[in-house]
């Protein structure tokens, strides 16, 4: 049992963290904050070219070994291999943070199967068959931690990301589920579901009418920052939050508290 009431609970050295999706954005922010509280690395993306500077960088940065592996969300099979690759590397894994997530926006009448089956292919299939694998692992331990990034969607309903939302409000139910079936092996599964934050995923959105619209609802006023993640999923990924599983924390400004606090609706 963690000794929670000190800042070293939120310590992780000794251990291994898997994060999917850190070639940019949040999970960049997300791996550099792990390694800066101790943790050894495996870090996915789609791309090796965008992943190794990211590895290097935090390498440097914190002296943590970091394993850069080219993996992509919607296929199976690299899923595998990916949790195969990282067992061998470091003998264990301790850590998850399923934050890969992939999103195409268009009205739902329009919204076409194949952009559909693309979205859940990465955001709900592929997080829950990473949860599978990493949790096999943790399994034969009696330990783990796994953090899946979900979304204000799953409170929320907005238009234009129907499939996003599908996928991550299945992932938030799948999160509590796994909380249940895993509890008896010592595996805390927890949820962090960031607002609007400024990640290239949502530039769109930062460049249109809706920009202002989310600054007006959003209690603090502004956009979310990256980094601004990292806090939430320290504490879930540390020892200072081992009494803490199937629960969903928002990082959000204040925008799912309730209403347009700036227009009185």
């Amino acid at each position: 049992m963690a000794a929670w009431s000190t800042i070293e609970s939120f310590r992780l050295d000794g251990q291994v963290s898997l994060v999917t999706g850190a070639s940019r954005g949040m999970g960049k922010a997300i791996a550099e904050a792990l390694a800066g509280a101790g943790s050894d690395l495996v870090i996915t993306g789609r791309h090796m070219d965008t992943l190794t500077p990211v590895a290097e960088g935090i390498r440097e940065k914190t002296g943590r070994r970091v394993v850069p592996i080219e993996m992509d969300m919607g296929v199976m099979p690299s899923i595998a291999a990916t949790v195969d690759n990282a067992l061998k590397e470091f003998g264990r894994l301790d850590v998850l943070v399923n934050n890969a997530a992939i999103n195409t926006r268009m009205p739902a009448v329009e919204y076409t199967e194949e952009a559909w089956d693309a979205v859940m292919a990465a955001n709900s299939k592929g997080a829950f068959f990473m949860a599978q694998a990493c949790g096999k692992a943790m399994i034969e331990r009696k330990q783990g931690k796994i953090i899946n990034i979900l979304s204000l969607t799953v409170a929320w309903g907005l238009p234009t990301v129907v499939a996003y939302t599908a996928a991550k409000a299945g992932l938030m139910q799948l999160t509590r589920l796994l909380a249940v079936e895993w509890g008896v092996h010592n595996i805390k599964v927890n949820g962090v579901a960031p607002g609007f934050i400024r990640t290239e995923l949502t530039e769109p959105v930062q460049r249109d009418a809706r920009s202002r619209w989310i600054l007006n609802r959003t209690p603090l006023g502004r956009w979310g920052e990256p980094e601004e993640i990292t806090g939430a999923v320290l504490f879930l990924a540390s020892g200072a939050s081992d009494f803490v599983t199937g629960q969903v924390l928002f990082v959000d400004g204040g925008i799912t508290a309730g209403s347009d606090w700036r227009t009185g609706t």
